[in-house]
């Protein structure tokens, strides 16, 4: 996928944290943020500016306040942009059900409207409050436990793992659980089980090797007693309930649970059944049972079923065509749908028959039907794959990989099922987590906007040229930017290559206050240069002005090089992380003959908090050296916000080629 512009990367940052800041908020009718010259202000569902844009970052409107951040820090203003509580927050996300979660020095507190603090705790992270207001929290030392809505402990913090809740039950480690110990010479320790929300075990430690919460209230269980051939079919073979009763234990060599089908739904699951016939299409077909193992139906000339929705299921068969069938597996269209919406690749069942309507597409074009098959409308002829497609409440949103023609990665247009309105794809990016029944957030060459369900604008950014560039002034962890490069070198290499950089180390020293007969890294904060296009910036040199070859590990093409800040007690911390790949393929090392050196462009950061500044970076003397050493640059004065001490953005990855989590 192709890097965009930083003004979409950043302003993408920022939109996707209104999602995570209004979780279960539906901004309807609400104020919309909006973006004008790196400034954040609202509007209503008409587009008329509300609040005028004067804040660095802005959150969702909800229960009649936002989150904004004025300079550094976070406070809550009103509809008519007044504070209410004043900014004093490291972080602050959404009210609901009037509370808010907040970060003070990087620790979690819940807040009421009047700005206090429900309860104080010395918990290094609080999950958020879930069903029966509960929420598990981690201490320091990495347990885990179990407090109600006033910081009350549920269960001691003696869990070395507590998994999200669901109807009320949840699965749980003990501190004891080893399943795969490093030492070989230690045997595997199982502590697995289900508590309440009370901490009440419903399933108690020992019963069972591992669970697996399914959809239905139901767990998959791994049994100690597993014959060689059970254990090689499936590891998870017994289905229990609530409760931890065994309901039955799925037959070796014969079927296991759809993995992709998540579970019961209606009282039924889908199962995939080995085929025995050796001159068939399939080695599997899909199967229904129910929970106790008994067969329902099966479909052998089938390769997948979708999840019972409203006692409706689509089977597709070996021809890749679907049917619509109930519970009986009675099949209710008389001619195959080619293409069923979702794809089959997401079949979730939340994505099904939503409101009683389903989207198909037959010869004759895309239509909806109701439970029945029924058509509802006249079939319409959409040049576009099922995965192109993304259906939001009457509109369908049609996707254009536009990768190869320029910067843009994809190309959106839609299609309203409800007025028949077709709007051709010219949009670059479409928010789907801030739709809405009034507007849709979208970004066009580099604008962002609100369109109406016609595909009219309501508002877009303007555009203002400026030459003047600015300080990067954000509330978060900036995620590791220095690519670096050296000639191959197999000995070097990683398993499988890397990611490339074109920055080559340079043939000489400069004078930059390079220490003579030494490795040396320096700021030279007085070199003005543009980092990322769009904001102010500064040169880092990395030096080998001694006559030796010094060696780096590397990430990607990335040296294990940030910058740090001296916080509030005079302790040096990172605001600057290098991602974790859980692809061994990232991994490499880079060096730096004698007398040469590398230059990077370092931000120029702004903030509240006046501070110092220096880089840090890790190398080695000798290839085969085990430990890195670290090296420190000079120091120099800067700014920075709170929130870059501890916080990161969250990071979505973009595929296989992009094997990042964070």
């Amino acid at each position: 996928m192709k890097r965009k512009l930083n003004k979409i990367i950043l302003v993408s940052l920022v939109i996707c944290n209104f999602q995570l800041q209004s979780q279960s908020v539906n901004p309807q009718k609400e104020l919309y943020p909006i973006y004008e010259n790196g400034l954040w202000g609202f509007i209503d569902h008409t587009g008329k500016i509300k609040i005028s844009a004067k804040f660095r970052s802005a959150g969702q409107f909800s229960d009649g306040v936002a989150p904004v951040r004025l300079n550094g820090t976070y406070g809550y203003i009103n509809r008519t942009g007044d504070f209410e509580l004043p900014p004093k927050y490291d972080v602050a996300y959404s009210f609901f059900n009037g509370r808010a979660k907040v970060f003070m020095d990087g620790k979690p507190y819940y807040i009421d409207k009047d700005g206090k603090i429900i309860f104080e705790h010395n918990y290094s992270k609080i999950e958020g409050f879930q069903e029966d207001n509960i929420s598990i929290v981690r201490t320091k030392t990495d347990h885990y436990g179990i407090i109600n809505f006033q910081g009350q402990l549920l269960t001691d913090t003696t869990f070395l793992k507590i998994y999200p809740f669901l109807n009320g039950l949840t699965i749980v480690h003990g501190k004891n659980h080893n399943p795969y110990p490093e030492d070989d010479d230690l045997k595997p320790t199982y502590e697995v089980g289900v508590i309440t929300s009370q901490g009440e075990f419903r399933i108690p430690f020992g019963k069972y090797k591992s669970l697996e919460q399914i959809h239905g209230g139901y767990y998959l269980a791994q049994r100690f007693n597993q014959t060689e051939q059970e254990r090689h079919w499936s590891k998870r073979d017994a289905l229990l309930d609530a409760n931890g009763n065994q309901m039955f234990i799925f037959p070796p060599g014969s079927f296991f649970l759809d993995f992709y089908a998540t579970g019961f739904h209606d009282g039924l699951a889908i199962i995939r059944i080995k085929n025995e016939d050796k001159n068939a299409q399939n080695d599997y077909y899909p199967g229904v049972i129910n929970n106790k193992g008994e067969f329902i139906f099966s479909k052998k000339d089938g390769e997948k079923m979708t999840p019972f929705v409203v006692n409706r299921s689509f089977v597709q068969d070996t021809n890749d065509l679907w049917w619509l069938v109930n519970r009986r597996g009675e099949i209710l269209n008389k001619t195959p749908y080619l293409n069923i919406l979702p794809d089959d690749y997401q079949i979730k069942p939340e994505y099904f028959f939503q409101n009683g309507i389903q989207y198909v597409e037959t010869k004759r074009g895309w239509i909806s039907i109701d439970t029945n098959g029924t058509p509802l409308i006249a079939p319409l002829k959409l040049d576009y794959y099922s995965h192109q497609l993304t259906w939001r409440g009457d509109l369908i949103f049609t996707e254009e990989d536009i990768s190869m023609q320029g910067k843009y990665s994809f190309r959106y247009g839609f299609w309203n099922t409800k007025s028949g309105q077709i709007v051709q794809p010219k949009f670059h990016q479409i928010r789907f987590s801030e739709f809405t029944d009034d507007l849709v957030f979208v970004v066009e060459d580099d604008r962002m906007g609100y369109i109406d369900h016609q595909g009219n604008y309501v508002w877009r950014e303007k555009v203002i040229e400026s030459t003047k560039k600015r300080g990067l002034n954000i509330d978060y962890m900036n995620r590791g930017y220095f690519y670096a490069s050296s000639p191959y070198k197999e000995e070097l290499a990683g398993p499988g290559g890397w990611g490339g950089s074109n920055n080559a180390f340079k043939e000489s020293v400069e004078s930059n206050n390079f220490e003579i007969g030494k490795l040396t890294m320096v700021v030279q904060t007085g070199q003005k240069k543009v980092y990322r296009k769009a904001y102010k910036g500064m040169k880092l040199y990395v030096a080998n002005a001694s006559q030796d070859t010094f060696y780096f590990s590397a990430q990607d093409s990335r040296l294990y090089l940030n910058i740090q800040a001296l916080d509030k007690s005079g302790e040096w911390k990172d605001i600057e992380y290098l991602p974790s790949s859980w692809c061994g393929n990232s991994y490499h090392s880079l060096f730096i003959p004698p007398n040469h050196s590398w230059d990077f462009v370092v931000p120029k950061y702004e903030g509240e908090f006046k501070t110092k500044l220096r880089a840090k970076l890790r190398y080695k003397s000798k290839r085969d050296q085990k430990e890195s050493e670290i090296l420190y640059s000079n120091e120099f004065k800067g700014s920075i916000n709170p929130g870059q001490f501890w916080r990161k953005e969250p990071y979505y990855s973009s595929g296989l080629m992009d094997p990042y989590n964070d």
